[in-house]
């Protein structure tokens, strides 16, 4: 049985003008990348026209004979830049402020949050809740829980320290386990606020990195 070609030689191809291999990417990819976007916007007609304008962008940069080193991150990379466009044109809503124990870092993730992050995963009301955090959380968690990226890739994807998506994965747990508290008991959450995006680690790759 043959092998399937390697992401990274499908962009060859597509680069060479064989657009089926555009397809074979497509087939690789669409689901899973669907799955995130449509949780990372809430949003399933915005979800499909950022994951087909994501697929134009590839098309766009093999035709100008790019290839990545590593396709998957830079996949993610252009859909998320793409939602982040969106993040910039709406409203959203923020998650609750936190008291930051930066000393907490050196304790471990949270592990109670974890477990019931990996038993209600697919629950309606986990998605809603991840939804409430600000972006840079967002990302991480889904990145992460959703698509079961290792931490080194999702650094690569987000052009950031190894040890920074370590930290925004055990903050954005701290908030989200918050969000879920608060809401059991009712609370009302406090207005909201923005969270800003670490910064790079560097410049990259045109469309993917921006």
């Amino acid at each position: 049985m043959n092998k399937p070609m390697e992401d990274e030689a499908c962009m060859r191809e597509l680069a060479e003008g064989r657009h089926s291999a555009l397809d074979a990417i497509m087939y690789r990819h669409n689901r899973a990348l669907s799955g995130f976007v449509s949780r990372a916007v809430a949003d399933e007609q915005l979800a499909e026209d950022i994951v087909q304008d994501t697929f134009v962008t590839v098309l766009r940069q093999a035709r100008r004979g790019f290839v990545p080193d590593r396709f998957k991150p830079w996949l993610y990379k252009i859909a998320i830049n793409l939602c982040k466009d969106h993040w910039k044109k709406a409203s959203v809503r923020r998650e609750t402020p936190v008291s930051d124990d930066s000393t907490a870092l050196h304790s471990g993730m949270p592990e109670g949050t974890i477990n019931l992050f990996d038993r209600q995963i697919e629950r309606q009301w986990m998605v809603e809740s991840l939804n409430r955090l600000s972006p840079s959380f967002r990302i991480v968690l889904y990145l992460r829980f959703y698509q079961d990226m290792p931490y080194a890739e999702i650094a690569e994807t987000l052009e950031l320290p190894v040890g920074t998506v370590k930290t925004q994965l055990f903050r954005g747990l701290r908030k989200l386990e918050a969000l879920l508290e608060a809401d059991r008991h009712g609370d009302l959450a406090p207005e909201p606020q923005s969270e800003p995006m670490p910064n790079r680690r560097k410049e990259g790759a045109p469309d993917g990195n921006r």
